[in-house]
């Protein structure tokens, strides 16, 4: 019997899949909380084999710091994240992190379940790539690997000069990959652009 800890701050997505794991044949609701920081105490005094984790979660808490956390203490357990946010730079982060899998919330019960077999037995299950978002004209796709690092920054607010500092290159280079996103994507403002991202969830800002 394997035992699944679900960490999910939605009421209806951790009812959800609560609904999952009890109609699954070999698994077990070992317990269901919305804040990823509970998750280590969680784990000293019940058994559990998989942690479903989500990635922001009741106030504001981190399922890959959870995830890192809960790793480094307890390492034979599976945790794979399942969430709705579709920024990019998520499978490389979840990566890092350690987790065993990543899948995306608008995922099936029948697929949520083979991700979770094959987690089980051992397998690493993650999306070749994320899910194809368009931000005005542009698919994300078209943006390069420099100017995901420039929107990054902008969501948060840097001046030009400020992404440049942290970016190690010019102003001139910032304001230059700017550039190039709005005329990919037909928008007139940084500032339109950075919101779009934001509200796409391509970029997730804290995350």
């Amino acid at each position: 019997m394997i035992n699944v800890l679900i960490v999910e701050d939605q009421r209806m997505m951790r009812e959800t899949m609560e609904n999952y794991i009890n109609q699954a044949e070999g698994y077990k609701l070992a317990g269901s909380i919305a804040g990823a920081s509970l998750v280590q105490a969680f784990c000293k005094t019940t058994q559990v084999d998989l942690v479903l984790m989500d990635v922001c979660t009741e106030n504001d808490e981190s399922g890959f710091e959870a995830t890192k956390a809960l790793k480094a203490q307890f390492p034979k357990i599976k945790v794979i994240i399942v969430t709705s946010m579709l920024d990019v730079g998520y499978l490389k982060r979840a990566k890092e992190v350690g987790a065993d899998s990543l899948w995306y919330k608008d995922i099936s019960r029948v697929e949520l379940m083979k991700v979770m077999e094959m987690t089980v037995n051992g397998e690493s299950v993650y999306p070749d790539r994320t899910p194809e978002v368009k931000i005005g004209n542009a698919s994300v796709y078209e943006f390069s690997e420099a100017e995901i690092k420039v929107l990054r920054l902008l969501v948060e607010g840097m001046t030009y000069k400020e992404m440049g500092e942290q970016l190690g290159v010019t102003s001139d280079c910032v304001k230059k990959h700017i550039g190039n996103m709005l005329s990919k994507t037909g928008f007139t403002s940084k500032t339109k652009l950075a919101a779009m991202v934001m509200s796409k969830r391509v970029i997730v800002n804290g995350f």
